[in-house]
This record gives C-alpha cells, structure tokens and sequence, in this order.
C-alpha cells in the first residue's frame, strides 16, 4: 500500500494541524496560492501561515512575514526559527537589519517593508504573508504590498475598513477572502470556548446625563443631513458609521462637514458613557471574581480610563497596566506575572487588542464597548480561547443604562452585541445594584466536557480507504488519491499534515503533485463573498497636499540615462525626470518614510 502520510520535514509546524486549518490551506491552493484567511482571534491562523511558509521553503522560495508591529515581528521570528529547523530566518525593523540575500525567511515590520521593499532574491520567486492585513490599506502602508511576490497569503480577523481600500487595494492584491472562520463554527469544532455574558447596567450621574443630551441634540442634527446623502445606508449601524467615516475622510463639501460633525459628537458621547463614574465605582464590586478567575483583562479605549481603572482596583486586586508606551521588557515581565498568576488583571487601552501573545485568561472586563467590529472580535479571542474541562469563560460588558450602550437600544446599537449573544453559553441583563444575581450567574463552572478540536484523523481514514482499494502501481494510487479528494487536497495532505512516522513520498512524487496543481485566474479562483460596506460617492473630494520628503533619510541626486532625478534613500521613491541637473533643485520627491 502506498503511504501518502506526509515526509517528516524539517519545517513541518510542531504538532497536527485543526481539520479547518488544513481545509483553509487547501482553499488557499485552489485560489492559485492567492488568498485573504478571515479567521477569528485565538483560532490558530499563525500556525496556517507557518505551514504555508515551510511547504514554500521547502519549494525553493523566498518568504516574506509583514507583520504590524516590532513585537510582533519578534514573536513571528521566534516561532519560525523554532518550526523551520534549518531555515535562516531574519529580521528588518528596530534593531534588525537582514536582508533577502541574507535569509530563506525575512520577517519585517510594516514600515520597514514599506520603506526598504525587500524583494525576492534571485529568480527563485516568492511568498508574502501579511498578519493582520486589513491595515495595510493606508496611504503609506501599503506600498508593502510588494508587487513582486506572486504568492500571497493574507490573515485577519475580519477584513473591514472604513475606507475603500478593502476593495481598491486588498481585495486585487490578494485575490480575494479564500476561507472565513468564524467564532460559532470554532465553538462547535472545540477551537474556542463558548462564554457567558453578563451585561451590567450603571446610571449615569445628573452631570454626565445633561452632557449626553446635549450631546445628543448634535448628532441628531448631523444625522439629520447624513440620511439625506445619496449611498449612505441607514442600517445596520455599523455600515452607516463605515458611510460617515468614509466622508468624513474624504469629502471637503457639506457632507463631509456634516459626516465630521457626527463623529465628533459620536466620539464625544462614547468618551461621557465609557467614563462613567457608575463604572469606576462598580469595579471595586468585581475583585472577588477577578481573585477567582484563572487570568482577567480589562479592557478601555484610552490611558485615562485605564489608570482610573487601576486606581478603583489596586488596592483590591494584583493589577497592572500595559499600554503603547511600555517598553517591551516591562510589558513581556506583565505578561508572564499574569501567566503564573503572580498577576490577577491586566488593563490594557487597546495595545492587546491586536496581535500580542497574550496568556490565557477565562475573565474579560470590558468598560466600554467598540466603535468597531473588528475590535470587539480581537477582544473577544483573547478569552474565548480553548479552556480545559470545567474551567468557565466569562464576559462582562458594563454599559450605561439609557444610552447607546443600552443593550435595549435598538437605534445606533453595537452589531457587537448580537454577536456575542448569539454565541455565548448564556446572556443575562444585570443592574449595578443588584449583584447577589450577578455573582451566582460568574460563579458557574465552566463545561465538565470540553469537545477535542477535528485535527486529521479523518483525513487519514479516508486516504487510506481509497488507497487500499487501488492497491497498484505507486501512479496508479495516486492517480486514484487525486480522483478522490482532488490534487489540491492531496497535496496539502503531503505538504502539511504532520504526523509522527518517518516514511515519506519519493521526490518525483512531491513534483508531480506540484505541477499539477492548477493556477485559475483571479476572476475564476473560488474567492468567497466579501462583506463589503457600501460606500457613498464623494461630491466634493478633497484636495490631495503635496507631500515632500519628510527627512527621515537623506535625498541625492542620481542622472538616469540623459536625464536626472532626485530620490529618497529611505523609500526609494524619485521625482519627476528633468533635463538638467540644476532643474532637479526645485523637484519635490512624494516621500513615504514617515
């Protein structure tokens, strides 16, 4: 019998990949190695990347990591090296200065690809891998969208933006969303843990109600025009504020004015809701859970309320604070305290909402709840991660009562808050002032059976099914294989799937299956639908300003050909060709270090 179990490869990842992660890579296959994988905070979209990047090692190609941030960029390092035995794995960004030439693997920063471009090396092509790359869609960020690597794989949460470059630029450079897991699917798989949800109201004080009125009357008059304007959608809430926001940005007119007026506002009343004094004084009520849970976040969106956070719970609780400007020493040194439990919570503003390994925890706090979708999903992965039998997963949301935080507002409500009820365990309204009911409803275990994620014993059974039946010519049973589950599947089984066995196909094999791999065009690849905010047409763009070099890194003047430029030695970018030298002096260069 032909054994079709993948070759023990030396950049295999370090255990079984989830059955859905297999199946996102097969997806990616047949997208011609093109490709956006949504999948939701906590699922494991790193270890798909990481299969991706050694099954393209192994072929021979350059691999490319644009990650959004040092610390990042310093965690992906670490796993590559430790999942790539052999591979030279770099680093361009902060202190790291490698080069392709230098390295099978290069991970980078977002700015450092943006400004440096490292292209492939030699003629050997090459893969791109862009963590969280729903923000490179701005102006400067996505010039590391480098042209030059023609396969390219795309991770995030969710793919959304508040302007158009979802569909100007991700969506084109990518090909298209190849596979999309959501958070109710990972709970049924046993990927992630299913919580309970206690939404708990507080009343704003006499001062911060007048506030919020007033506050109100300004939106009421903005979104009195907005509704006027032609493309904007009046529902759900979330594509009306991705409407506004896109004017806001792009429009010099009256819409554009009426859509910045609504913003302001709009963040005005979120800033009076989320700081509540009803909130600060509630969280004090929360220490004895917080003592008991196996790990707590708090979650604000600014320093502010953090620190008024940590005030209110210092004195009750082991509590720290972690936010943009804490250097990486003191933020890994939190988060380890947290992981042994030297630490009870950390509160954070946002800083863990995004790509940082944080330790598991069953206990998530949240004062205020997102502007964004997105946001929300990062927050919520942090603790729907797996937990082991009994361990319970809990979600609080303060919100405060009469206000759009209102779970009973229907008009502007959160699209986050249907999400998390939909998949949560079990959701219950509670108020400030009676919390007997609140504390039974925390205190209940968590599932005394947790469901064992699919990883691929299925896959192996069925493979070894059809493999018995032809039992032939080695051609012959893959010829049977590739009829049975298709070439894609085949060969992510062999490319990807680990497994403790040594044996292995022969080489002429692992060709073989390579070059029957099909390569569709980008409008015939299977993409899945993508969700896209409608936009409205901008009747008065603004006035794009000239930008010069920001002097980051020197200019020098070059001649090409009989002409002469000027370019910037940080990002390569040049300015027009002139005739003479002397004429360069009074060109201007669209610098993009900053």
């Amino acid at each position: 019998m032909l054994s079709v179990s993948a070759p023990q490869l030396p950049s295999a990842p370090p255990h079984d990949l989830y059955r859905w992660q297999l199946d996102a890579l097969i997806s990616w296959l047949r997208c011609g190695r093109r490709g956006v994988i949504e999948a939701v905070t906590g699922s494991g979209k790193t270890d798909v990347a990481i299969a991706a990047a050694a099954d393209a090692w192994r072929r021979g190609q350059f691999v490319l990591v644009v990650v959004p941030s040092r610390v990042l960029m310093e965690q992906w390092h670490g796993r590559l090296t430790a999942a790539l035995h052999g591979a030279r794995i770099g680093r361009l960004g902060d202190s790291g200065r490698d080069t392709p030439a230098r390295c099978d693997v290069l991970v980078t920063t977002r700015h450092s690809a943006a400004a440096h471009k490292p292209v492939p090396p030699g003629e050997g092509g090459g893969l791109l891998i862009a963590d969280e790359c729903h923000g490179l869609g701005g102006g400067v960020l996505r010039r590391a969208l480098l042209p030059q690597y023609e396969e390219r794989l795309g991770l995030t949460a969710t793919l959304e933006r508040s302007d158009d470059a979802v569909t100007d630029l991700l969506l084109p450079y990518f090909g298209g969303i190849c596979y999309r897991y959501g958070f109710e699917q990972a709970i049924a798989d046993g990927v992630c843990a299913r919580p309970r949800v206690a939404l708990v109201g507080v009343t704003l004080s006499a001062k911060e109600r007048a506030e919020y009125i007033s506050t109100e009357q300004q939106l009421v008059n903005a979104r009195r025009h907005l509704r006027l304007v032609r493309g904007v959608p009046l529902e759900p809430f979330g594509a009306f504020l991705t409407a506004v926001a896109h004017l806001a940005d792009k429009d010099s007119g009256h819409d554009g004015r009426a859509a910045r007026d609504y913003l302001d506002a709009f963040s005005k009343r979120r800033h009076i809701v989320a700081q509540s004094t009803g909130k600060y004084e509630l969280l004090g009520r929360f220490a004895p859970a917080i003592r008991a849970a196996h790990g707590a976040l708090l979650f604000t969106e600014t320093v502010r309320a953090a620190n008024h956070a940590i005030n209110r719970l210092d004195p009750l609780v082991a509590i720290e604070l972690i936010t943009g400007s804490t250097a990486r020493g003191q933020r890994r040194d939190i988060l380890d305290d947290l992981r042994t439990r030297r630490l009870d919570a950390v509160a954070a503003p946002r800083v863990l909402d995004e790509g940082i390994d944080v330790p598991d925890a069953n206990l998530g706090i949240v004062m205020s709840a997102s502007r964004t979708r997105r946001q929300m999903i990062q927050r919520m992965g942090r603790i729907l991660r797996r937990k082991r039998p009994g361990v319970g997963t809990r979600f609080v949301i303060m919100f405060a009562k009469d206000t759009l935080e209102d779970p009973a507002q229907r008009i502007d409500r959160d699209g986050f808050l249907d999400e998390i009820e939909r998949i949560s365990e079990a959701a219950g309204i509670f108020d400030a002032d009676h919390f007997e009911a609140l504390d039974s409803f925390l205190a209940e275990p968590g599932p005394s059976v947790v469901p064992e994620p699919e990883r691929l014993d299925g896959w192996r059974r069925a493979i070894a099914e059809i493999d018995i039946a032809h039992d032939g010519h080695a051609d012959d049973r893959v010829a049977a294989l590739i009829a049975g589950i298709g070439v894609e599947a085949l060969y992510a089984w062999v490319s990807f799937a680990r497994r403790g066995e040594n044996d292995a196909l022969q080489s002429t094999v692992w060709r073989d299956l390579e070059a029957r791999l099909p390569v569709p065009a980008p409008s015939t690849a299977p993409y899945l639908e993508a969700e896209l905010a409608e936009l409205p047409e901008i009747a008065q763009p603004k006035a794009e300003p000239r930008r010069l070099s920001t002097g980051q890194a020197p200019l020098e003047i070059s001649a090409v050909g009989s002409a002469w430029q000027m370019s910037c030695t940080g990002c390569g970018e040049t300015s027009p060709q002139v005739r003479f030298r002397w004429q360069v002096l009074d060109q201007t260069v669209a610098c993009c270090c900053a």
